[in-house]
């Protein structure tokens, strides 16, 4: 009877097992390694099996200039990125009320800013019961002023609500927009006004192409960044009829000193590493926050400039009456004229 032989020479393929070993193991390992050549005593090296053995001190001094050299600029850049990923990403704040809180009706609408970000906006239509019952079919023969309202970093649209009940009685179509990286699982960088303009483009474009809606009698007001946000819409847009400005920024000095440099004053060296750091990521330019750069267009477009937001914010009267005031008469919202008539 044949009885079955094992092979003798039978040797386990070693090499095929390293070569799948995961490659989590092999950073877990590489990561070891890099902190213990770097950071545990660098006056003696170990060997396995072996005693410790003492380096020289020029030796040691060499490897310390190295292991700082190189771990110094890998801690500056992670400060860095995480610090202006912070200030462009500021906490969500939830919205407990909606245009139906003052009083009118509102369709939530979405739409894309030029660059593709998914953004959300409610619509409050300037025609509602009220004015069909009052002016009967000659509403339906009318085109309207339209306005977009903008809020400010870290804000929300809930921040424009008082302002939404005072414009629409003026027969004025609301829309109010939610910019990038305020909504809801929202991962976009707030770039506080400069990528923003691309949102207050979209949401004029979108009200262009709205019913009732007079593409040349278009407003738009902002606060804080979304004040920037409108400037600088404005001054690409030049059929944006007015701007309404609260709190504008004056220029990014402000931002990267508060919002994107760490607040420890033996840090504020990083300043202009910040500030590079910040437009690279974002793909933006800074400087175009500088107000300066638009004294031509404040002087050639009507432009109403509130100094802070809170007016706006806690519906002080005097503060909605100006802004109410000022569309009335920059947008004719007394005589609209029929649609597809000349302006």
């Amino acid at each position: 009877m044949n009885r079955p032989m094992m092979d003798p020479t039978f040797v386990p393929d070693v090499a095929a097992k390293r070569r799948h070993i995961p490659l989590g193991r092999w950073m877990a390992k590489g990561a070891k390694w890099f902190w213990n050549w770097l950071l545990t005593n660098p006056l003696a090296i170990r060997r396995p099996g072996d005693e410790p053995v003492r380096w020289p001190l020029l030796k040691v001094g060499i490897r310390m200039a190295i292991c700082w050299s190189i771990l110094l600029p890998i801690l500056l850049g992670a400060v860095v990125m995480l610090t202006v990923y912070m200030g462009t990403h500021p906490t969500q704040l939830p919205i407990v009320a909606e245009p139906t809180s003052q009083g009118v009706y509102f369709e939530p609408a979405t739409l894309s800013s030029i660059d593709g970000t998914q953004l959300a906006a409610w619509l409050v239509p300037a025609i509602d019961a009220r004015r069909v019952v009052e002016e009967k079919d000659r509403t339906l023969h009318l085109s309207h002023p339209a306005i977009v309202l903008v809020h400010d970093y870290g804000r929300t649209m809930q921040q424009m609500l008082p302002l939404v009940r005072p414009l629409h009685d003026e027969g004025i179509m609301v829309l109010v927009l939610g910019l990038r990286g305020s909504g809801s699982g929202s991962t976009s960088a707030q770039t506080f006004g400069l990528n923003e303009s691309k949102d207050v483009m979209a949401a004029v474009d979108l009200l262009r192409q709205t019913a009732f809606v007079d593409g040349k009698r278009i407003a738009v007001a902002g606060v804080g960044t979304g004040a920037n946000a409108a400037l600088i819409a404005a001054s690409r847009d030049n059929n944006i009829r007015a701007v309404v400005l609260a709190d504008m920024l004056p220029n990014c000095d402000g931002v990267v000193a508060s919002r994107l440099t760490p607040s420890e004053p033996w840090l504020h060296w990083l300043r202009p590493i910040c500030r590079r750091v910040f437009e690279m990521e974002c793909d933006v330019d800074a400087n175009d926050l500088d107000s300066t750069r638009y004294a031509a267009l404040l002087k050639t477009r009507p432009v109403l400039v509130l100094a802070g937001q809170e007016g706006i914010t806690n519906a002080e009267p005097t503060t909605l009456n100006r802004i109410k005031l000022f569309c009335r008469s920059q947008l004719d919202t007394q005589t609209a004229p029929q649609l597809g008539s000349a302006w």
